[in-house]
């Protein structure tokens, strides 16, 4: 969870990132060499839209603070309960299933698993990864798999720190994103149909930035970012469909600056090439209002206005993508816990349902905090499922959540 406040990619950055993938010997890779064969049926897989596959998730839930936990300097399987989080279990997607969610959003982080300058991925982390997802799969969810907290602290960053999406950063971004992508299309493919999306990208933006948080159309430094991400992402596209197989027809979800839905609408915000027709999904984030969602200590109810404003952002995506054919998923939402829950289920009530009006699905974050100390702060407060004992913090929350849907639903 962060902070919000409410073109054809060039030739050359193309084949940059196919070279730098074309030219990694068999000894560089941690790709398989013996992929299996397709267990799934591509041609059932495309008779699904995107749109189809959105509508079918209903309502999805973040792993947040589990495989995308990371610790400077400390690598390996342990980083998965680093941030204070259990280790994932099956039952915990059974129970999920059974309350009603369709859904997960698996965020994970690369950089820190990576084992030598060619950047490879430690084959372990590779397969914890693929476990974490079959377990979800295995109880009927969708599962988005992500690149997550590996946006670099700056431009100047290391080799493998990342990427950076400013002009300066843009060749060692590249060579990251597709390396990366390139080894998790390898280990992800032929054994999964639609049920498994690809999110290219978490939140990119200029780290430190003035408006690191925020897209300002009339800020070049953001449309110059924008820019950079566009190529990032088509670059990303091609690694993935290069790789053939099932991912030759794979959904993808890509962002715009900071996954902000204005980004997303800005004319700065291109739909990338792809090979594939039909099969990109648009992901942004909305902690909406902020004032309400995630400011400390902010607003503590939820205001007629506020619904305008969350109404408005909802019927524009909707305008712009939507009724456009592209589909569109809120990858995180949520209001952090001010000891303010008649206006938390009124928020989650509404939230849901607004957004599946307009045909949209929103998937919870979740991050496990969920009691505001004696100080008072009531920042990243989104703890919603007990991960342990396999129950709801809120559970008036939930039936909020899907109470709305069920509303949404029929006004469609």
């Amino acid at each position: 969870m962060k902070r919000f406040l409410h073109t054809l990619v060039a030739c050359s950055a193309l084949a940059m990132s196919f070279a730098l993938v074309s030219c990694a010997s068999k000894q560089e890779q941690t790709v398989k060499d013996d992929v299996k064969p397709s267990t799934v049926d591509v041609d059932k897989m495309t008779a699904k839209t995107a749109q189809e596959i959105v509508d079918d998730m209903r309502i999805g839930w973040n792993l947040g603070n589990t495989l995308d936990a990371w610790i400077d300097g400390q690598g390996g399987l342990e980083s998965e309960t680093c941030w204070q989080q259990p280790k994932t279990t099956k039952e915990m997607f059974t129970a999920l299933k059974k309350a009603g969610f369709n859904a997960v959003r698996v965020p994970i982080t690369w950089h820190n698993h990576l084992i030598d300058d060619k950047l490879t991925v430690d084959p372990a982390w590779l397969s914890r990864s693929k476990e974490v997802v079959d377990m979800a799969i295995g109880e009927g969810l969708y599962v988005i798999i992500n690149i997550h907290h590996d946006t670099a602290p700056s431009e100047d960053f290391e080799e493998g720190r990342g990427y950076y999406p400013s002009e300066a950063g843009k060749e060692k971004s590249l060579r990251f994103v597709t390396r990366v992508w390139e080894q998790i299309a390898a280990n992800f493919n032929n054994e999964y149909d639609e049920h498994l999306v690809f999110e290219l990208l978490n939140e990119p933006r200029l780290v430190g930035h003035e408006r690191e948080w925020w897209y300002d159309a009339n800020h070049p430094d953001c449309a110059a970012s924008q820019k950079i991400v566009n190529e990032l992402e088509e670059a990303c596209i091609a690694t993935i469909r290069k790789s053939g197989g099932a991912n030759a027809q794979r959904f993808i979800m890509l962002p715009g600056y900071v996954a902000q839905p204005w980004a997303a609408m800005a004319d700065s915000f291109v739909m990338p090439s792809d090979s594939a027709e039909g099969r990109l999904i648009i992901s942004v984030h909305m902690y909406d209002p902020w004032s309400f969602a995630g400011e400390n200590p902010g607003e503590v109810e939820f205001t007629d206005e506020a619904k305008a404003g969350q109404k408005n952002t909802f019927e524009a995506l909707n305008n712009h993508f939507v009724k456009n054919g592209v589909p569109v998923i809120i990858g995180e939402c949520g209001a952090t816990n001010k000891n303010n829950l008649a206006a938390r289920e009124e928020w989650y009530r509404y939230y849901f349902e607004t957004s599946k009006r307009n045909g949209l699905t929103a998937f919870i974050w979740d991050n496990g905090s969920v009691e505001v100390g004696e100080d008072g702060n009531v920042a990243e407060h989104y703890g919603f499922y007990n991960r342990t004992a396999q129950t709801f913090y809120f559970p008036t929350l939930l039936k909020a959540a899907l109470d709305g849907i069920a509303a949404g639903e029929k006004t469609e």
